[in-house]
C-alpha cells in the first residue's frame, strides 16, 4: 500500500518544487507597478512646478512692465517742466534785454562831442601812419579792439599798435624807438570813463611827431567810427 503511493508523493513534490510553479504570476490584470506610478507622480510635480515658475515669471514681468510706464510718465513730465522752465527762461532774458536796450537807448540819445582842437581836418595828407601809444580808463581791451577795427580799415593811413593790452590787434612787437618821431607819423592816446550804467565819455588825443597837438576832442555816446572818423578823411564831428 505504501509502496503504490510513494511515487505520487515524490511526483507532487517535484512539481511543487520545480521553477516554472514557483514564479509568481506577473500577469495578473490589477497588479500595479511602482515604478511606472512613481514616474507619473514625479512628472505630475514637475508640470506643477513648472506651472507656478511661468505665473511667477508672467507677474515679475507684469511688474516690470509697470515700473518701467511709471518712469516713462515720470521722465515725461520731468522733460514738460524743463520745456516750461527754459522757456520761462527765454521770456525772462527777452524781457531784460528789451529793458536794458531801452535804458542804453535812452543814454545813447544823450550824444554829445566837443572839438577842442582841430588842425587835422584838411591835413590828413600830411601824413602816412597813425601809432596808438596810449590806452587808458575804463575796459582798455575793449577800446583797443574797437580803434584797431577802425583805424586798421584806413586807405590813407596805415595803422601801427605796438600796445600789448590787446595783443590780437597788435601790428608791430618790437617798434623802432625813432618811428614816432618821423615826419608824417601821428600819434594816437585816447582816454574813456564811464559816465553812469550805460554811458560813455571818451578823450581822443592826436599828436604829429613833435608831439604837438593837432586834435583834441571830448566825446560821450558816441561810437568809435565817429569820433575816428577825421583819420579817414571825413569832417570832424
Amino acid at each position: 500500500m505504501i509502496r503504490h503511493h510513494l511515487p505520487l508523493v515524490l511526483l507532487a513534490a517535484a512539481v511543487m518544487t520545480s521553477p516554472a510553479f514557483a514564479q509568481p504570476n506577473l500577469n495578473r490584470p490589477n497588479a500595479p507597478e511602482p515604478s511606472l506610478a512613481c514616474l507619473e507622480d514625479c512628472e505630475q510635480h514637475d508640470c506643477e512646478a513648472s506651472r507656478q515658475a511661468r505665473r511667477k515669471l508672467d507677474a515679475e514681468a507684469r511688474l516690470l512692465e509697470a515700473n518701467a510706464r511709471r518712469a516713462q510718465a515720470a521722465t515725461n513730465a520731468l522733460n514738460a517742466q524743463r520745456a516750461l522752465i527754459r522757456e520761462e527762461q527765454h521770456r525772462v532774458r527777452a524781457s531784460r534785454q528789451a529793458i536794458v536796450s531801452e535804458a542804453k537807448q535812452r543814454e545813447w540819445e544823450q550824444r554829445r562831442a566837443e572839438v577842442k582842437l582841430d588842425q587835422l581836418t584838411g591835413h590828413l595828407g600830411d601824413y602816412n601812419a597813425v601809432v596808438l601809444t596810449s590806452v587808458t580808463g575804463v575796459n582798455p581791451k575793449h577800446s583797443v579792439a574797437q580803434v584797431a577795427e577802425v583805424l586798421s580799415g584806413l586807405d590813407a593811413l596805415n595803422f601801427v599798435n605796438p600796445l600789448k593790452i590787446k595783443r590780437k590787434y597788435r601790428t608791430h612787437r618790437n617798434l623802432a624807438p625813432d618811428y614816432v618821431y618821423r615826419p608824417g607819423v601821428l600819434r594816437a592816446s585816447l582816454h574813456r570813463e564811464t559816465l553812469n550804467e550805460y554811458g560813455r565819455f571818451v578823450h581822443l588825443i592826436l599828436r604829429d611827431h613833435k608831439g604837438t597837438v593837432v586834435y583834441d576832442a571830448r566825446f560821450e555816446n558816441v561810437h568809435f567810427a565817429e569820433m575816428l572818423a577825421p583819420l579817414s578823411g571825413a569832417a570832424a564831428y
